[in-house]
């Protein structure tokens, strides 16, 4: 079977002059929209504070847009930093998901430690007043919340990537492939697309953490099911990335070496976490399956 995907052009609609939305920066924002909303939906099932998960977005998109462009410049194209250093603050040029991983993931953690601190120092208030205690703030509960907005978001991310036509791979005659996003080439042949192969991998696996919820699970879970399965995913896909437009240093690209190490962060959270009792506990899910 030949490639099925034509060519068509990035689309953007024009605002004023030379000022246009392009659907890439569409795309990225309806994952934020929709990622975010279920992300509230599973913290309200698991009993979670949406609060909390309000401050944890804005972290996210932080972290994304100034991570991301930090990892672009400095795993990517340090030599765009030597030559010109206040493109460090140009964070509309080039993102880095994993850049963008790295510090959603730092900016997440340490504002949840912050959140968590404060409510140790209310509850020994509460203690000496008589009066209940507040939770405290359990970050892999936290993190599997942030899975099913993660996954459903990086969809939305990746196709935005998809109809950038941003990140193109070796020539195929695979059905997937599409005409024309390798220029060099000519519109005439098909290339792998990894942005495209990626936001089918996310929309799987939002539907996996979907059916897996309908058993309580233990805190962690799905932050590490996610980190397991990504990290294999991306170390396989990036075999197909363009050797002359992708940074490699001993042979692998800089993702394939943060996949490794995805995996394995996966793997502690499951074994720290897995002897944990559920989010949820089983009694009050069989009440809420009955009704």
């Amino acid at each position: 079977m030949h490639p099925l995907i034509p060519y068509f052009e990035p689309p953007k609609i024009p605002i004023y002059g030379n000022f246009a939305i392009h659907g890439f920066g569409i795309l990225v924002a309806l994952g934020f929209v929709f990622g975010t909303k279920v992300m509230m939906k599973k913290a309200e099932r698991d009993g979670l504070r949406a609060d909390i998960l309000n401050g944890v977005v804005t972290w996210v998109v932080i972290g994304v847009f100034v991570g991301g462009h930090l990892g672009h410049l400095l795993l990517y194209y340090p030599e765009q930093l030597v030559e010109n250093p206040m493109v460090i603050f140009q964070v509309w040029h080039g993102l880095s998901s994993f850049g963008g991983f790295i510090a959603s993931a730092i900016f997440v953690y340490l504002f949840l430690r912050s959140e968590d601190r404060k409510i140790v120092k209310e509850n020994r208030r509460r203690h000496q007043a008589g009066e209940p205690l507040l939770p405290r703030i359990d970050v892999p509960a936290y993190a599997d919340a942030m899975m099913f907005g993660f996954t459903l978001g990086w969809f939305f991310g990746r196709m935005g990537c998809f109809v950038a036509h941003d990140h193109p791979g070796p020539p195929t005659n695979f059905w997937l492939g599409v005409y024309g996003m390798c220029p060099e080439l000519g519109r005439d042949v098909a290339c792998h697309d990894m942005g495209l192969y990626e936001a089918f991998w996310a929309l799987a696996m939002f539907l996996v953490l979907r059916a897996l919820d309908k058993k309580p699970r233990f805190p962690g879970f799905f932050l590490a099911v996610t980190l397991m399965s990504y990290g294999p995913v991306r170390l396989v896909m990036d075999v197909f990335r363009d050797p002359a437009t992708d940074t490699r240093y001993f042979g692998f690209t800089p993702a394939q070496y943060g996949s490794v190490v995805l995996f394995f962060i996966g793997l502690a959270v499951w074994r720290r976490n897995r002897g944990r009792p559920p989010v949820r506990p089983v009694a009050v899910e069989g009440r809420a399956e009955a009704g």
